[in-house]
């Protein structure tokens, strides 16, 4: 009788515990539906426009870029940093800040302990560690990666750490809102790829800092069609 009674209990704590499983994905759900504008999208994303001919705003530039619309995707506005706005791209700017960053190194050159564990429920959330740097070390790694590889065009600097091409403003981004952007080719390669900086437009209440993050835009996300192109174009960057 008793293996009967502990066997129902067991039964009544499973059930209640798939139950309460159930309830608080259902509770994440709703507050992912609450924040997010569209939940098959990120809250914040890339989207390219077209690869085409742009007008060299540094020496040395290619005089073709990628364009691109920054995407806010959730129900609170963002800054970003950008140049003035223009009657030559509407409802945009010339450019955005971006940072241009060594690909993370291949397999077998990573920093030591840049593995990242995680627990059963948090493979989905990995992809974050896929690409970028986690480090200065990894960073540098990857440099000296580079250095040693067929790859022999220079890095180019981002358009930030003043090397800003002209005058800079912030520029906020309403909930569903977009800026359409250019930045030169050779800011994405086979060896790096561009981030740009935002974080939420919030009022800052005392002393805590408000958080910022980025978006990043890979060589994998340029189509086959652009590739051979951008890479030509990079080479001439030298």
């Amino acid at each position: 009788m008793k293996i009967l009674e502990r066997a129902a209990l067991l039964s009544i704590c499973i059930a209640v515990s798939l139950l309460g499983t159930k309830f608080a994905r259902a509770k994440e759900a709703s507050m992912v539906d609450d924040f997010v504008l569209n939940p098959s999208k990120p809250y914040v994303y890339l989207v390219l426009d077209h690869v085409g001919p742009r007008k060299p705003l540094r020496d040395g530039e290619a005089n073709k870029g990628v364009w691109l619309r920054l995407v806010n995707n959730c129900r609170l506005p963002l800054v970003i940093i950008a140049s003035k706005a223009s009657a030559n791209v509407a409802d945009g700017a010339f450019w955005v800040q971006d940072e241009v960053v060594p690909n993370k190194p291949s397999p077998g050159t990573e920093s030591e302990g840049a593995g990242v564990g995680y627990e059963p429920g948090q493979e989905d959330l990995t992809e974050i560690f896929l690409h970028p740097n986690e480090g200065e070390a990894e960073v540098r790694g990857a440099e000296k990666a580079a250095r040693s590889s067929r790859e022999v065009t220079k890095r180019p600097h981002g358009y930030n750490d003043g090397y800003q091409p002209g005058p800079q403003v912030l520029k906020v981004i309403p909930p569903g809102g977009e800026v359409l952007f250019s930045l030169p080719i050779n800011h994405v390669s086979k060896t790096w790829h561009f981030e740009v900086p935002f974080r939420f437009a919030l009022k800052q209440e005392g002393t805590i800092r408000q958080p910022y993050s980025y978006v990043a835009f890979f060589w994998d996300d340029l189509p086959d069609v652009y590739r051979s192109g951008a890479s030509l174009a990079t080479q001439r960057c030298k």
